[in-house]
């Protein structure tokens, strides 16, 4: 495959990524779409006020999360560990356990649902 043709193929699956978007109800905050490096800025920016009420981070609408995204859920769970609060991620999918278990992240999610979390329509 010619460099041209790579190119071409990887900008059209960046395309193809949902864009990462989020909704708070109650104490929950779900995030759906693509949480990598491309699009954590934004979040991370607002992250101190968008979670000061939270106390679950849903991710069953993530379509896709590379390391910078799970990068960014340690933090916020260790941030949240520090602090004394309690943070539960709801919803993770067999794609997001695996990239769990590949970086040794298991005990760091141990508290967590393995069941999907709710929808914010069923809220």
């Amino acid at each position: 495959m010619e460099n041209g043709e790579m190119k071409n193929r990887q900008m059209i699956q960046s395309s193809d990524r949902i864009p990462l978007s989020w909704k708070q109800a109650g104490s929950t905050l779900f995030l759906q779409g693509t949480l990598d490096r491309d699009s954590l800025l934004p979040l991370w920016q607002q992250k101190d006020s968008l979670l000061a009420q939270i106390e679950n981070i849903d991710v069953s609408g993530l379509e896709h999360v590379d390391s910078t995204g799970m990068a960014l859920f340690v933090r916020i769970k260790g941030d949240w560990q520090q602090s004394g609060k309690a943070l539960i991620f709801s919803g993770i999918g067999e794609r997001l356990k695996i990239l769990i278990a590949l970086y040794g992240l298991q005990s760091i999610f141990a508290d967590n649902s393995p069941e999907k979390g709710r929808s914010p329509e069923e809220m």
